[in-house]
């Protein structure tokens, strides 16, 4: 049996939907909702609860990752020099799967600002205002 490489990534991934589930185990243990609620048999019942609810309307925002700081503040010029290359050093073997190569960031870089300081071109209005940051 061969198993697959599995990264830390793909592992989290895939168990998202698993800490909902101990979330909701653990509710339902220590009595803070009944099956019933959780089944949505009486949701909505606001009569039980110690406080009247001051919010008219949620708006709920999963965002999933983000541009990492290599993109958009941390200009790296070695890592520019030496993109494609293989890791200039030995490493234990303790990840998933297999290390790939030094990949550079693919967002071109200038300098802003009387400060100097380098921003990505994904973000176009913050240098702009790169002074009032730094």
């Amino acid at each position: 049996m061969k198993i697959e490489p599995f990264s830390r990534r793909r592992m989290l991934q895939t168990s998202a939907v698993g800490f909902g589930h101990l979330a909701m185990a653990a509710m339902l243990q220590n009595g803070q909702v009944s099956a019933s609620e959780a089944a949505g048999e009486t949701a909505g019942d606001l009569g039980r609860h110690h406080f009247p609810p001051r919010a008219k309307r949620v708006i709920f925002l999963f965002m999933k990752g983000g541009p990492s700081h290599m993109d958009t503040f941390d200009y790296k010029p070695q890592l520019q020099k030496d993109d494609g290359k293989d890791l200039p050093f030995d490493k234990p073997r303790v990840q998933f799967a297999a290390t790939g190569k030094l990949l550079a960031s693919p967002w071109k870089f200038e300098h802003y600002g009387e400060c100097g300081m380098q921003v990505s071109e994904l973000f176009p209005h913050v240098a702009q205002c790169v002074d009032d940051i730094c």
